[in-house]
């Protein structure tokens, strides 16, 4: 059976979503090293911060419309051809 092709493109969404949850998850651990060994200036952490919050946004938006693709992708191919 071929791939649909929504539904392709939902899985790469979902996998792109889950590359940004994991970047969030290395800045954050990156800022903990840096707080423990007092190593970076105080303007650092916002900037840190700010990355993160994208990425886990990002992540959060990929998700859902990964999520809606796949719920298209099942309506279309329940419903069956239109023509």
């Amino acid at each position: 059976m071929p791939i649909n092709p929504v539904s392709a493109h939902a899985r790469v969404l979902g996998a792109d979503a889950d590359v940004l949850a994991e970047c969030a998850a290395r800045l954050r651990r990156l800022a903990a090293r840096l707080r423990a060994h007092d190593a970076a200036p105080p303007w650092l952490y916002h900037a840190l911060n700010d990355h993160i919050t994208a990425c886990v946004v990002a992540s959060a938006d990929l998700a859902d419309a990964a999520e809606r693709l796949h719920e298209y992708a099942a309506a279309a191919i329940s419903d069956g051809p239109t023509r």
